[in-house]
């Protein structure tokens, strides 16, 4: 559905013009019916390339193609439904009329507009809110008129920016599971996101993008095998009878009278289980932790 080959970008900066490399060579698939999380830190370039992939802005060289022909042919806008990490929205409209707005740009008639809405807005969250002006509503309600907007003409891919920033716990839970059941509907799903737990709960695929270099792609399935995290051992013991942090042997989170210790070492548990018995511990369990995908990207992260 989208391939992306050898992509790169430079921009100029300063006063006195410093060329500055946002994309190296950046090349990267995503399948149909696949949901791919594009995850680094801030200025890693994943903003660069959406706005690439959507012919916002040029780019220094390479290629860029979605169902198998050039992104920038007229043809493929209908294809792709576009949420942006900093939506602007015409905050004196009213949530119908922002969408019916969005709707005629798309081409889409009026009654094909309220057909669509009329299934969209309780997916989305906004059900009741249709006449509500936009400048009366919160972050997370503005994402979810700007996610409605993607959806609005049905597209086959759909490229979200950060889609669950400004989003309450509920919220966040509500859009996971509106892309999987878009998912399940055969739409692919291509998204930006620096909360990785989030991505790793809704991604086929990840891919892990540091300074304009993809430095690791994989299967979420890959993580039940990407190694051992350590261990982690919780008991319970009175607090006072247990020294203070800085002096124990092992780094202790103690949370009234349940105490964790995690060990990066799993030949060291059976000393840490005596240790908790010389303290007049009680041992509830351990625990061995397997990688998540924090850990791969912050191993990343530190090469």
């Amino acid at each position: 559905m989208l391939e992306i080959s050898n992509l790169s970008k430079t921009y100029a900066k300063g006063l006195v013009p410093k060329r500055i490399r946002a994309l190296q060579d950046l090349s990267l698939t995503v399948r149909p019916g696949e949901v791919y999380a594009f995850v680094g830190p801030n200025g890693a370039g994943k903003t660069t390339t959406i706005k690439a992939i959507l012919g916002i802005i040029s780019v220094d060289h390479g290629t860029i193609r979605i169902n198998g022909v050039d992104h920038r042919r007229k043809e493929v806008r209908r294809w792709i439904g576009y949420l942006p990490d900093q939506p602007y929205f015409y905050d004196q409209l009213t949530v119908n009329e922002y969408l019916t707005f969005s709707g005629r740009l798309y081409g889409l008639s009026r009654r094909q507009i309220q057909t669509r809405l009329g299934d969209l807005l309780p997916r989305v969250g906004l059900d009741g809110r249709e006449s509500q002006r936009l400048r009366s509503l919160s972050r997370g309600l503005l994402q979810r008129v700007g996610m409605a907007q993607a959806l609005l003409h049905d597209p086959s891919l759909l490229i979200l920016d950060e889609p669950l920033t400004g989003l309450d716990p509920l919220g966040r839970k509500e859009l996971r599971d509106l892309i999987l059941e878009l998912k399940n509907e055969g739409k692919t799903v291509f998204f930006s996101s620096h909360i990785l737990a989030d991505a790793e709960m809704v991604s086929d695929r990840v891919g892990i993008l540091h300074k304009g270099r993809l430095v690791r792609e994989m299967a979420l399935h890959e993580l039940s095998t990407a190694g051992f995290a350590g261990v982690e051992i919780t008991f319970r013991a009175d607090r006072t009878a247990l020294p203070d942090s800085e002096k124990a042997p092992w780094r202790i989170a103690s949370f009234d009278h349940t105490g964790l210790i995690h060990l990066d070492n799993p030949g060291q548990v059976y000393e840490a289980v005596r240790w908790i018995e010389q303290h007049n511990g009680q041992l509830i369990a351990v625990t061995p932790k397997r990688k998540t995908l924090e850990d791969i990207f912050l191993e990343e992260m530190r090469q």
